[in-house]
């Protein structure tokens, strides 16, 4: 993967006995710089520069995942020092009394509450811990928590940064040193109290990872993820696993729920250290005993009573080709300018404000002009009418969402496409992966058939691999104006049909009538048929297409 990146930063590079050799950026003294692929690290032999890959990434001017974007950045809202100053002040005085109890009952010690800066607040008549989150010594957020007998509930400082709780303290650690990531605060917090420091703990529930936390912990060579032993909290484990790579995280499952109940049980923290140095590595990928084939097998059947897959976001669209599947490869084809990319374009939108994060890999536009279609679709409104003042609006509606922008202008090739998605899958966890189009990839003038067949099952194997549904874009071979396109009409290959799971086609009649207009212009509304479904009747439905806003909805008849 670190060659596929240097190969899109357009980095000349050796390789030799393993290790990849760069010029030094730091230097500029040619092939000396040795990166070790495995480690992800790097060393200059002339100016004697060591670091990660992540250092070296940027100073190459690139990223960790190179190629993929956010198409919009949040801008944050930080707590102030004085605010955290009174609030821990606060929580030391008269007032705090309940709240110190409390924190104390939950093995929190008083050297805990003051290296933390622990505080104390009052919202809507009722008094709140207030925890706070540093980077770089500065509060970037505060998390709050009920004290009982109030109902237990959390809320969080508007605007703040989603950090690892307690941060800061990596810095002061070695490569070669243990991390032990935690599910929330108080785990962390009581970890301190019995002397164990190197602990940090994520601060979005379990089954989110925040992509800055990936580049963080990216130096690291033994991660131990302490998260809650409940079925939440090991999913979330495994996908946190996956996400910083399985051979350097091993899972610690505690006998209670989660390490700050293992201290209120009792136990020591002697004991603690045993279940640390037992901890053991996620199961090798592909290979699975018996007994977890069966404990899957019944995991999923409950899955699906309860299952949160992904839908198109029209009903009507739904009914015909069910929801998108994880694995799935849904191949979307229509003849030129018809909305194929537009239609994407609003599922991607759609998803992503859900929270869910997306990739949209286009190969036609620019992300600036992405970005541009995404305000429309937002904003129900024509490219004519945006203007600065409009588009900072609307760029704070969707500053929040998980939507990323995947390019590539140089060496665009299938393997790097697909090293770019994989590097990007790692960072961001994509739910939904977008790619326009797949003729684009295809480069050879004698063997486009075998070629375009060889793209098509790259792309399903992806999706398998990553356990998430791909949207593949086509294009169709030159048809009748008139007729309704089919699977047969792929171009290029028959195999595009045969590797997918779902195709989906478009169709909008010519508009008549007009005259004096330079494209030809087609009627609103769009046929979208199932042409095939591997797991789905199939059938056809009518969205209505608003051409100047770029965006897809029902007819009235099929929102019944």
């Amino acid at each position: 993967m670190i060659t596929s990146a240097l190969d899109s930063m357009s980095i000349p590079f050796t390789e030799q006995s393993g290790q990849i050799i760069i010029d030094c950026p730091f230097c500029n003294e040619p092939k000396h710089l040795y990166i070790d692929p495995g480690k992800r690290v790097f060393f200059c032999h002339k100016c004697k520069k060591p670091g990660t890959w992540r250092e070296l990434s940027e100073a190459l001017g690139g990223s960790p995942a190179v190629g993929i974007q956010p198409v919009a950045k949040k801008q944050y809202k930080h707590p102030t020092e004085e605010y955290v100053a009174s609030c821990h002040k606060k929580l030391l005085g008269p007032s705090g009394t309940k709240a110190i109890e409390y924190l104390y009952a939950r093995k929190i010690t008083l050297d805990a509450i003051h290296f933390f800066k622990i505080g104390l607040d009052k919202k809507e008549g009722a008094d709140w811990i207030a925890i706070p989150y540093f980077s770089k010594g500065k509060p970037v957020n505060v998390k709050y928590r009920s004290i009982p007998p109030d109902k237990k509930d959390f809320r969080r400082w508007e605007g703040g940064e989603s950090t690892l709780f307690n941060q800061d303290v990596l810095k002061d650690l070695k490569d070669e040193d243990t991390v032990i990531i935690t599910e929330g605060e108080f785990d962390t917090l009581a970890l301190y109290s019995q002397g164990i420091k190197n602990a940090v703990s994520t601060s979005v529930g379990a089954n989110a990872v925040k992509p800055e936390w990936i580049d963080t912990l990216d130096r690291f060579r033994d991660i131990v993820i302490a998260y809650d032993n409940d079925e939440p909290g090991q999913k979330g484990a495994k996908e946190l696993g996956k996400r910083l790579d399985l051979d350097r995280c091993r899972n610690m499952i505690l006998p209670e729920k989660d390490a700050n109940d293992f201290f209120m049980s009792g136990k020591t923290v002697d004991e603690f250290k045993s279940l640390l140095a037992g901890a053991t590595y996620f199961p090798v990928e592909n290979i699975q005993t018996m007994e977890q084939v069966f404990k899957d097998l019944m995991a999923s059947y409950d899955e699906k009573a309860k299952s949160t897959s992904l839908k198109p976001q029209w009903k009507s669209v739904e009914r015909i080709m069910g929801p998108y599947e994880d694995g799935d490869l849904i191949v979307l084809s229509a003849t030129p300018k018809t909305g194929k990319t537009s239609l994407a374009l609003n599922e991607a939108v759609h998803h992503a404000q859900a929270g869910h994060p997306v990739l949209f890999f286009c190969l036609e536009m620019r992300p600036e002009r992405i970005l541009k279609k995404c305000f429309q679709i937002v904003g129900r409104i024509s490219e004519d009418s945006l203007n600065p003042s409009i588009m900072t609006r609307l760029y704070g509606e969707i500053a929040d969402i998980p939507l990323y922008s995947g390019y590539v202008y140089k060496k665009c090739s299938l393997d790097v496409v697909v090293d770019t998605i994989k590097l990007g899958m790692k960072r961001y966890g994509f739910k939904l992966i977008i790619f326009d189009n797949l003729h684009f990839l295809a480069r050879s003038m004698t063997h486009q058939v075998q070629e375009i067949g060889l793209i098509t099952k790259t792309f399903k194997m992806l999706a398998e691999e990553l356990g998430v549904p791909i949207i593949l874009i086509a294009q169709p071979r030159k048809i009748d104006d008139d007729r309704v396109m089919s699977m047969n009409d792929l171009k290029d290959s028959s195999s595009i049909g045969a590797d997918a799971d779902t195709v989906v086609i478009l169709y909008r009649k010519k508009a008549t009538g007009r005259t004096g207009e330079t494209e030809i212009a087609f009627e609103p509304e769009t046929l979208v048929r199932v042409d095939a479904s591997r797991f789905h009747a199939g059938g056809e439905t009518v969205l209505y297409f608003t051409g100047a806003t770029g965006v897809f909805s029902e007819l009235a008849r099929d929102t019944e």
